[in-house]
């Protein structure tokens, strides 16, 4: 049987001599690895159309609960502008990472492709990358249900207000985090800390944000730094990379 399928390349890994592995985020299967034959011999019939975050029309054959083979990889549009630009690239293989190793393999999220295919196409034809990243960033973890929440208290499920502190995932109140005996929060344990109030505000905003605006906003540098320490420390405590 052949599949078909819109598809953006996420990843290639050299197998054999000649042979690549290819992860795919597909519009209609999710997550996929395909073998590919031969893409790195000169003639290919491939050409660069494996390469990462290439948006292609593929086609592939084999058993389901086999490695399936691409037959066919017509390229729809090809991200040449990211590619070449080394510091954009950097910052979407981590949110690449992300994709690979949070989504499960097989499994449809018309969401999930929708949001990279659209900030892709934004990020192409911008000078302001960094929004659409922090953007893309945000919006894929809590498409994935990475992102903690940001509206309720993790314990009580009240709604936050006043000083918030993030704990082993979650992200407490104040009455929360005495109750738990975590008043000295800094000191006593490494995975836990308040959250500055500037960043709460700018989470809840910026999730209600649509694309448009991110080309006509400046964000504060400061708080930009700040929001992106905050997603990648709740990162490294709760999920293994």
């Amino acid at each position: 049987m052949i599949y078909s399928s819109e598809a953006i390349v996420l990843e290639n890994k050299e197998y054999g001599e000649a042979d690549l592995i290819v992860t795919y985020l597909t519009r209609e299967f999710g997550i996929l690895d395909l073998f590919a034959k031969s893409p790195r011999k000169i003639k290919s019939r491939f050409g660069s159309s494996l390469e990462p975050l290439t948006y292609s029309k593929i086609s592939f054959i084999g058993r389901e609960d086999k490695l399936q083979k691409i037959i066919q990889s017509d390229i729809l549009y090809p991200f040449q502008k990211i590619r070449e630009n080394y510091k954009t690239l950097l910052k979407l293989a981590e949110i690449v990472r992300w994709i690979i190793q949070f989504s499960p393999k097989k499994e449809k999220n018309p969401e999930l492709f929708n949001l990279m295919l659209t900030v892709l196409k934004e990020i192409e034809n911008s000078n302001k990358h960094e929004n659409y990243i922090l953007f893309l960033k945000i919006k894929i973890l809590s498409i994935l249900g990475y992102l903690p929440d940001i509206r309720y208290c993790g314990v009580c499920g009240k709604m936050l207000n006043g000083e918030h502190y993030y704990l082993k995932g979650f992200i407490l109140c104040s009455n929360c985090l005495y109750k738990n005996g975590f008043e000295d929060i800094d000191n006593k344990t490494k995975d836990s800390y308040m959250i500055p109030r500037g960043v709460m505000n700018f989470l809840n905003s910026f999730l209600k944000w649509q694309l448009p605006y991110l080309e006509r906003v400046k964000i504060n540098e400061k708080l930009m730094n700040q929001v992106e320490s905050f997603i990648k420390k709740h990162i490294s405590l709760t999920v293994k990379l």
